[in-house]
């Protein structure tokens, strides 16, 4: 009987001990956080500087992108903000945490950068469905705190920041472009509750330059002495032709316009050609411009690479006995863009 008394004694003990062991850890559970980053701030294409950094920063209230310094520029217009959302899950019913408590949240960079993306910088909130009850501190890190979410019920905020890309001096790579970010829910002493990551992206493209090569030059051309002569210089094959009874001369020998195009390799570029523009010097010739490169074109090469595309321009003008003889010159502009 006494080895029985005391296997009894062994298992109540033994009881007690695991009721206890579950009682606190049920007194200890807390509500659990979530977050979710939905989106990347992504720049999509942009045109690099030349030499030096440029600074893009995005707006966290509209998602709009405005240059903060160099002379790189963004091809498109979308919206770039992140939206992220926050939940609070209570532990069990009647916990009042996430109807009491403020969220503490943290935004900084993570991780490494890939090509031309440099590490963001200046991170910036805006409100969604969140409501900010603290004035923001720091910049990378950035801390706030929301004002309690209530149970179950997804907050939301947006997230921008200061979106730095080398330029063509970097000895980067050109192309696609990332960077890294991290948002987290933490506690008071800033130990993370819940967190989650997204990346910025960047298609960067190198510095888009277009170079005169030759000057447009119809040469020396004597007037006619009834009606009127055309005067046409082939783009294509920079054969000149007079019609009518005016004289072309051989020298000094005409020439087209000849202009050069780089940038990054494989991209279609827009190309604006003046239809017209004016000869001026005794009077004024107006001067009809033809050209051999399309009004959409693409560059050599492929993306990573450079590029290039060369082009020639060629003309004609009218001229009569009452033309005033004389030297005539003019400005033929051309211009360039990414599409």
């Amino acid at each position: 009987m006494r080895r029985v008394r005391l296997l009894i004694v062994l298992r109540t003990a033994l009881a007690g001990a695991l009721l206890a062991t579950t009682l606190s850890a049920a007194g200890a559970a807390a509500a659990t956080y979530t977050v979710n980053v939905g989106n990347a701030l992504d720049l999509g294409s942009v045109a690099t500087a030349a030499s030096g950094d440029t600074v893009f920063r995005i707006n966290p209230a509209t998602g709009g992108v405005s240059v903060q310094s160099g002379s790189g520029r963004r091809i498109g217009t979308a919206s770039v903000r992140s939206l992220v959302t926050v939940t609070c899950k209570p532990a069990r019913a009647g916990e009042t945490k996430c109807d009491d408590d403020k969220l503490s949240v943290r935004v900084s960079t993570i991780g490494s950068v890939l090509g031309r993306a440099r590490a963001l910088t200046n991170f910036a909130v805006a409100m969604g469905t969140a409501t900010l009850a603290n004035t923001p501190s720091g910049t990378s890190p950035l801390s706030f705190q929301i004002s309690p979410p209530g149970a179950n019920l997804p907050k939301t905020f947006y997230v921008a920041a200061d979106f730095s890309v080398a330029g063509d001096d970097s000895g980067l790579v050109s192309g696609a472009g990332e960077n890294n970010f991290l948002v987290q829910v933490v506690d008071a002493v800033g130990l993370p509750l819940a967190s989650d990551s997204d990346k910025g992206r960047v298609t960067a493209l190198r510095a888009l330059a277009v170079a005169k090569t030759a000057d447009l030059s119809f040469g020396r051309i004597q007037v006619p002495t009834s009606g009127t002569s055309t005067v046409n210089l082939d783009a294509a094959t920079g054969a000149r032709t007079a019609s009518g009874n005016a004289v072309a001369y051989a020298t000094p020998a005409p020439t087209r316009a000849a202009f050069n195009i780089t940038g990054e390799g494989g991209q279609q570029v827009s190309l604006f050609v003046p239809a017209t523009f004016n000869l001026t010097g005794p009077s004024t010739i107006p001067v009809t411009v033809t050209s051999t490169a399309p009004s959409s074109l693409s560059l050599s090469g492929a993306l990573g690479a450079a590029g290039a595309y060369s082009f020639t321009i060629g003309g004609s003008f009218s001229i009569s006995p009452t033309t005033p003889t004389g030297a005539y010159s003019g400005v033929l502009s051309v211009s360039i863009d990414y599409n």
